[in-house]
């Protein structure tokens, strides 16, 4: 890399950069990555996923290619950071026993109605995320969904629980989440203009041809949720 950088080995599937003026930049290896991406989100600095066929000495020189981008972006994030801050500082306080058990009962609720069972449950003051639902069937949820009108926070929960059943975003999802929700797209380009959600991430990809190999990528099937 053309700027002075250090690095730190976490593990064989990990490493720490240190680049000026935008810290440590996160480069790991991931199953699902189809080619190298860069990704800025509030709370979590800038990550780049690395297809396990590709090097780290690849990942870095594609750091280093989008080092502009970066700069640019890691500013707009920032900007999302603090607008995310002051929105919840304006907001009423939450009475946190309270929006456990209204958001506890809801998700059972939904669960009963549609036919769904999940394992653990867990509400959390979550930063970059409504919900997630782990592979063994664990739901959480952000405690900022009660603040959300109540379409939007059942979109969330029946989102999770139907990711109990299926574990990507794929064309088959939606389609099943169409059938829970009526328009399940609208209501994700929704949620996703809202602050609390600051789903506002900046991504940048390595275009496919830039890519090596086609060979080089693996199927990419997202987080089970990222909303």
């Amino acid at each position: 890399m053309k700027e002075k950088t250090t690095q730190k080995i976490t593990s064989s599937a990990r490493r720490i950069v240190e680049v000026p003026e935008l810290g440590g930049v996160v480069l790991a290896k991931s199953r699902r990555a189809r080619r190298l991406s860069m990704t800025i989100t509030p709370y979590k600095g800038i990550r780049v996923a690395v297809p396990y066929r590709v090097s780290f000495a690849d990942a870095e020189a594609f750091l280093a290619s989008h080092l502009g981008w970066a700069r640019k972006n890691l500013e707009r994030v920032a900007k999302i950071r603090k607008a995310h801050e002051s929105t919840l500082a304006g907001l009423p306080a939450i009475r946190p026993n309270r929006a456990r058990v209204m958001l506890k009962n809801r998700l059972c609720e939904l669960a009963q109605r549609y036919g769904f069972s999940y394992n653990r449950v867990a509400i959390r003051n979550q930063k970059t995320r409504w919900g997630s639902c782990s592979h063994v069937n664990n739901i959480n949820l952000n405690i900022n969904l009660v603040r959300l009108r109540p379409e939007l926070m059942d979109y969330v929960i029946l989102h999770e629980l139907l990711h109990t059943r299926v574990k990507n975003h794929s064309r088959t999802f939606w389609v099943q989440l169409d059938g829970l929700v009526g328009d399940a797209r609208g209501l994700d380009k929704e949620l996703k203009k809202h602050v609390l959600g600051l789903t506002a991430a900046s991504e940048c990809e390595r275009s496919s041809n830039e890519a090596r190999d086609d060979d080089n990528r693996s199927d990419y099937g997202g987080l089970f949720d990222r909303l």
